[in-house]
């Protein structure tokens, strides 16, 4: 058995080397006492999809630690309430919503770019935190002066161990644990509903929906809805910020990649897959097997643990050719398992990519070639989240 916890951000985010040992001698690897680790492409598929043997409720919960299901986000969800609560975040995040939000994107990019500094700035700072937080406050509807505020709980909370314990020093669930945050979300929830309930006239924003949906003709109580909001502010943070934190880096580090973006509008499409399957913004998802299974011939006992390793299927040979290498050309660049697979499918990927491209694309425009470099003696640093690859840091001489 090869111990392994990647739950310790230390060895999760530096395991690259491990997890090609493990894929090469096993699907599935014991890497802890009642803990298995999913390395290679079709079967993390194959986890992914079968939510009946695979439990969502510890999600990425320390052993022992459970969350009743009207507080819990999408991800920490099983069957029957899983389809239900998927539908309404789907519904608020049509393809139709991001699209029509697009020039709002590039709105903000690019007064984001124009108030770097004009010497040095921090691109992680100034740019792929704020960006994706700003759309997030936007399509939720909320007032964008609140959106340093915002983004600050969201940092405080995903850096903290809540993530795994569900609690902090202040007391346990999110409204204890980050009393302002909850509050906040309380606030404009009950607001809201006012309105609602008063006739007024209020905007067809993500929030109006989420109220205004039911579920099996009822609507969501008050804990769900701050669930799903929570979980729509924090997602934007993280994966869409690290996505960008990412290509960035990768852009500012390889001049081919960089040539090749400013040449060609599709190749950045390419670019935004590729970034996602080799830095992937989450490593891994976690998974309960109440009543035991079994998964490329491996046995999984009642009540262990399995770690679907999306970081590790990403780079699986016998699906990606040389798949260490960020390659512009690649043709399934796309079938990376970084926003999941089946019914488990982010429903906030289609908002992700279209942050990217347009983001970046504003960067680019704004930027001629060789305009922003990193500075002298840069040596990248990953966010202190667990389960997350980004830059802390993305320093630019401009």
């Amino acid at each position: 058995m090869t111990t392994f916890d990647p739950f310790d951000a230390e060895q999760a985010q530096n395991a690259e080397p491990l997890l090609a040992r493990l894929r090469a001698e096993t699907a599935v690897a014991r890497i802890g006492p009642g803990m298995h680790y999913v390395t290679r492409h079709a079967e993390c598929r194959e986890v992914f999809r079968d939510s009946g043997r695979f439990s969502n409720a510890q999600g990425m919960k320390a052993p022992g630690v459970e969350i009743p299901v009207e507080q819990r986000l999408l991800g920490e969800l099983d069957p029957p309430q899983h389809g239900p609560v998927r539908r309404v975040m789907v519904t608020a995040l049509t393809p139709t919503i991001v699209r029509n939000a697009e020039p709002f994107i590039r709105s903000e990019a690019e007064r984001l770019l124009g108030e770097l500094p004009p010497d040095e700035a921090d691109l992680v700072a100034g740019f792929s935190v704020p960006l994706p937080n700003r759309v997030t406050v936007h399509l939720l509807g909320l007032p964008p002066g609140d959106a340093v505020a915002i983004a600050g709980w969201a940092k405080e909370l995903m850096e903290s161990d809540f993530p795994r314990t569900n609690r902090t020093e202040r007391g346990t669930g999110f409204a204890e644990a980050f009393p302002e945050f909850a509050g906040y979300i309380d606030a404009r929830i009950e607001a809201r509903r006012a309105d609602l309930d008063a006739g007024t006239d209020v905007p067809d924003d993500v929030l109006t929906r989420l109220i205004r949906l039911e579920v099996d003709g009822v609507r969501l109580v008050h804990t769900q809805l701050r669930a799903l909001v929570r979980n729509l502010i924090t997602g934007g943070l993280t994966t869409t910020s690290q996505l960008l934190g990412n290509l960035l880096h990768s852009i500012l580090t390889d001049a081919e990649l960089e040539a090749a973006v400013r040449r060609d509008p599709a190749a950045l499409s390419v670019a935004i897959e590729e970034s996602l399957r080799l830095s992937p913004p989450v490593l891994f998802s976690a998974r309960g097997c109440p009543a035991g299974a079994e998964v490329a011939g491996v046995r999984i006992e009642p009540g262990e643990r399995v770690i679907i390793g999306s970081a590790s299927a990403n780079r699986d040979e016998r699906v990606f050719d040389d798949p260490d290498r960020f390659r512009i050309d690649r043709p399934n660049a796309d079938a990376h398992l970084t926003f999941g697979y089946g019914p488990h499918f982010c429903p906030g990927a289609t908002l992700a990519r279209a942050v990217a491209r347009v983001g970046i694309g504003a960067f680019l425009d704004r930027f001629p070639p060789g305009r922003v470099r990193l500075v002298d003696g840069y040596v990248f640093e990953n966010v202190k989240t667990f389960f997350e690859r980004g830059p802390r840091r993305l320093p630019v001489k401009l």
